[in-house]
Formats: C-alpha cells, sequence, structure tokens
C-alpha cells in the first residue's frame, strides 16, 4: 500500500479499520489510495459517508469556494461552487407540472458536483408514512408523541402533533442535519427564492406574475410574457446552475419567512 500523504484521508483509514475495509464500504475493488489526489468528488463525497471524515479534510484543494462570493473558477472535479453554509431555494408550479420529477434529475447532480442535499415537501393533511397493522403505527395510535425507528440504512422520526399548530418552514429546517443545499417542494406562500416550473400543456397560468419570490422559470415552452429569466425545462444542468445561483442561507431565508 502506497504511503498516506494527506490527513484527511489517513483519518478515514483509521476510522473505517484500514484501506481494504474503506474500499468495501464505497464499494471499490481496489484499496490504493495513490492516486488520491485524481479521484472524482464522488468518491470524496462516499467517503465522507462512509467515515464520517468531512469532504473539506478529505480533499482541501477541491472545497475551498464559497457561494457569497459570486461565481468564480470553479474546480474542475466538482463543476460547482462549495457552499459555506447551509441554503435553501424551492420548486414551485401547479400540479401536473413536474416538480418531483425535476428534483430527482437535479438531485444527483448536485451530489455529483460535491454538494449534500436534503429536500423538504409539503404534503397533504394527514398523510402517513406507516401503515395499519405496523409498530410503528400502533405506537402513534396508542397516543405516543414521538416514535423514532432505525435500521441499519435508515432511521425515520415521526412527530404526532396532535392538537398542536401546523410547524412553519423555518421550523422545520432547523430539524434537518447540516448539507449544503435544501431543496423544498411546496410552502409557495412562503417568502423565499424559487424557480417555477411550467408545462404548456397543463394550461396553468404562470405564477411568478403574482409571485415577486419566484426568481425564474423552468418551462417546456418560450414565455415572451415572462419577467422573470426562463430556462429550457429540460437543460437540467442550466437548471441546477441556477438553482445553486439563486439559493440562499437558511438563516435568511427564515427571517424572510416570518417577516424579519
Amino acid at each position: 500500500m502506497a504511503i498516506v500523504r494527506d490527513a484527511g484521508l489517513h483519518e478515514a483509514i483509521q476510522a473505517a479499520g484500514g484501506v481494504t475495509e474503506l474500499a468495501r464500504r464505497i464499494g471499490i475493488a481496489q484499496p490504493s489510495v495513490s492516486n488520491w489526489d485524481r479521484v472524482p468528488a464522488d468518491r470524496v463525497i462516499a467517503v465522507e459517508a462512509a467515515t464520517g471524515v468531512s469532504r473539506r479534510r478529505l480533499r482541501p484543494d477541491l472545497y475551498t469556494g464559497n457561494l457569497a462570493a459570486g461565481r468564480g473558477s470553479w474546480p474542475p472535479a466538482l463543476s460547482a461552487r462549495t457552499l459555506e453554509t447551509m441554503r435553501i431555494i424551492g420548486l414551485a408550479g401547479w400540479s401536473g407540472s413536474g416538480k418531483t420529477t425535476l428534483i430527482t434529475r437535479a438531485i444527483p447532480i448536485l451530489v455529483g458536483r460535491g454538494l449534500r442535499v436534503s429536500t423538504v415537501k409539503h404534503a397533504h393533511h394527514g398523510f402517513e408514512l406507516d401503515h395499519p397493522g405496523k409498530d410503528s403505527f400502533m405506537h402513534r395510535e396508542a397516543g405516543a408523541s414521538e416514535v423514532l425507528i432505525s435500521s441499519a440504512r435508515r432511521f425515520a422520526l415521526l412527530h404526532e402533533l396532535r392538537e398542536e399548530a401546523e410547524w412553519d418552514l423555518p421550523d422545520l429546517l432547523a430539524k434537518l442535519a447540516p448539507v449544503d443545499v435544501v431543496l423544498v417542494e411546496g410552502f409557495k406562500r412562503d417568502a423565499f427564492p424559487k424557480l417555477e416550473i411550467h408545462r404548456a400543456e397543463n394550461g396553468k397560468p404562470l405564477l411568478h406574475l403574482e409571485d415577486p419570490h419566484i426568481v425564474a422559470v423552468a418551462a417546456d415552452t418560450p414565455l415572451p410574457q415572462a419577467r422573470v429569466p426562463v430556462i429550457d425545462l429540460n437543460d437540467i444542468e442550466g437548471v441546477v446552475d441556477l438553482l445553486i445561483d439563486h439559493a440562499i442561507p437558511i438563516e435568511a431565508a427564515a427571517a424572510r419567512v416570518r417577516g424579519g
């Protein structure tokens, strides 16, 4: 095995219990670390997920950007700027416009650019994540305020509001673990930046004409009447660039939502 010169990688190897175990955790066959300075960004992210060692410690040569500083030269392995603080951007659109489809296409690109992503989606009243007959369902039905379900692969916390008021977006965001970008679907009446998704076949009016917080529109047709920039809905790389450019810090979004 090659001598490990990078402190972050050495720390990750120790955390995993050796090079071979680290390779197994991230799904590669070769345990060599001699070309660590040339690995793609997704490999760095995989090591971070497998060991808990920050990507900024693993590859400080890549993760030195700052979104607030404006567009500059991006590290070629990332093709994006690393965010120094947790940021939020929303996606707004009528039902059937393709918000969820766009989010699922954007997430892999954001992750491939070296960014950690979480999502928040507003659902209809009374939605269920578990089903009658399941232990967790029976725990909640019996009156538990919270039910934490855990396994080797994931955990979920179910919180029953009972007679409490619905939580607002800032309170929900505070529950998230730190990431780089939070994509929000729903909460369309809240005052934070959003990308409008518009499909001509829906026959619905443009939302940004009534919502000053919509910063651009991703559409499948030209929109000469639009009052904000319009991008092709199928230009997913361009859409991701736009999402990154207009995402704002969580703290700023919370202040806007609460009228601060």
